[in-house]
């Protein structure tokens, strides 16, 4: 497939949600040794394919996408390697925040429930021991 075809298929595949058959084309492309010059849309590409890999918490493939990607345009662009690692690396610290926050609802959820059964076990008449 040519880079641009590929990349326009992988997001049709993404919209009738098969982001497994996407993730699989675009690996197919970054891998391909027939087109190995840089173009910009190795960029969307790149991209592209960091999405899916994080929507489908596929670290393997998004390690090894980095490499081909690495590869492909270490000399050419170094310039777009350092975007797409940047992008990787803000979409990461994204995830650990909201995960954080997740974490932090559910710890405060558990000690308002803890205290609200205390709560009412001291409230049912039963004469409370102070320490």
């Amino acid at each position: 497939h040519k880079p641009e075809l590929a990349l326009r298929r992988a997001l049709e595949l993404q919209s009738i949600q098969q982001p497994d058959a996407a993730l699989a084309l675009l690996h197919d492309v970054l891998g391909s040794r027939r087109h190995r010059t840089w173009s910009p849309t190795y960029e969307s590409i790149m991209i592209t394919y960091l999405n899916l890999c994080l929507q489908l918490s596929k670290s393997r493939e998004a390690k090894d996408g980095l490499h081909q990607y690495r590869n492909l345009s270490q000399s050419q662009a170094p310039g777009s390697l350092e975007k797409v690692i940047r992008y990787v690396m803000e979409q990461a610290e994204m995830k650990c925040a909201k995960a954080k926050a997740n974490a932090d609802a559910i710890a405060s959820l558990n000690l308002t429930s803890t205290a609200t059964t205390a709560d009412l076990d001291g409230e049912d008449g039963a004469p409370v021991a102070s320490p």
